[in-house]
């Protein structure tokens, strides 16, 4: 069986790649993603809202500054980091961009099985978020 930090660590690295096919080799096909606001499953669903993400930050980088490893459970504190370069299409209309630099303070909890990330639990504060992109005051 892999290490699932280092598991982890490629997962974050295709993110921060914008390796659509880096972080689909690594996932189940059925994953479970869960966030703010929205439970997705499967590939297809996940990379949906994360292309949301590459589009408005393209520069945009996950920083991790600590992890925690259990069995095949990845926790990690750290922030994505870009400008607010591109539109943010959000379910609720698209926010155009700002210009703003944003530093998105996340937690997330990564569960693998079989050297596959089968599920993710990602939370952030969505108020923080807007505000940094200007759709806020």
């Amino acid at each position: 069986m892999a290490d699932p930090l280092e598991l982890a660590q490629k997962h974050d690295d295709a993110y921060n790649a914008k390796d659509a096919e880096g972080r689909r080799a690594i996932e189940h096909p059925e994953i479970e993603f869960t966030m703010p606001g929205m439970s997705l499953r499967g590939h297809d669903q996940v990379m949906e809202v994360v292309k949301v993400f590459w589009e408005a930050l393209p520069d945009g980088k996950i920083v991790t500054e600590n992890q925690y490893v259990s069995g095949d459970v990845v926790v990690a504190e750290g922030a994505v980091q870009g400008t607010h370069t591109g539109p943010f299409r959000a379910p609720t209309g698209e926010i155009p961009p700002s210009g703003n630099e944003v530093r998105l303070r996340f937690a997330t909890v990564k569960e693998f099985k079989d050297d596959k990330l089968v599920s993710e639990r990602l939370y952030f504060d969505q108020l923080d978020f807007l505000q940094q992109i200007g759709a806020m005051p």
